[in-house]
């Protein structure tokens, strides 16, 4: 969206995102423009460059040319065509049409970023079920409340794999998920199995040991 163009306002949003990102430490995804390569002053991003900035790629990593300021994207994802394949309610999305835009690729980031955070969680919850003791691979509550931390997540989205052809800016999630993905289905039934794989990833999001 366009800047607030009523100064008390455009300060009150500006202090509202500075609270959120700088202080409270939350985590803010925002789209790209999609209105063609110009320099990208849109809110919300613009008010505070701490948050992430999302812009959409077609299926090869490839930027879409309708996203503005490439140099300013913290990452791209899918946005080109993008097909819900699953069981949904609401009613706009029942139909197996491709949608696109920035918008798209920024609702894919947020949910990564999400089940990241969720892989954390379990682990601090293998740990305590296992009662690791070792720092290198124990994940405490610390780590859930690192991990909601804009530098630590930078770096888990990151350690996903990036594909170089896009200035390390698409994450190709395949290259880590895939396996983890055939580890728990043929591990089902067994829960504990199950959190140890998911430990194991969230370690990589975390600097610690290696993923088991």
């Amino acid at each position: 969206m366009k800047p607030p163009t009523d100064p008390a306002k455009k300060q009150a949003f500006d202090n509202a995102m500075h609270t959120a990102l700088n202080k409270k430490g939350i985590l803010v995804f925002c789209a790209a423009c999609d209105q063609g390569k110009s320099p990208d002053l849109t809110y919300p991003h613009a008010s505070n460059r701490s948050s992430f900035r999302i812009g959409a790629a077609k299926a090869t990593g490839v930027v879409t040319g309708s996203v503005g300021d490439t140099n300013e994207l913290s990452y791209v994802f899918p946005g080109h065509e993008v097909v819900i394949d699953r069981e949904v309610y609401d009613k706009e999305f029942l139909k197996f049409e491709g949608h696109s835009g920035s918008s798209v690729a920024n609702a894919l980031a947020a949910g990564l970023a999400a089940l990241i955070i969720e892989c954390v969680r379990l682990g601090v919850f293998y740990t305590n079920e296992t009662k690791q003791l070792d720092p290198t691979v124990a994940i405490r509550k610390d780590d859930l409340i690192k991990i909601r931390g804009r530098s630590q997540m930078d770096f888990a989205l990151s350690s996903i794999g990036t594909s170089r052809n896009t200035d390390n800016k698409y994450i190709e999630v395949w290259d880590t998920f895939g396996d983890v993905a055939e580890s728990l289905k043929y591990s089902e039934g067994s829960r504990i199995t199950q959190l140890e794989v998911i430990a194991g990833l969230a370690r990589t999001f975390l600097r610690k040991g290696v993923r088991a």
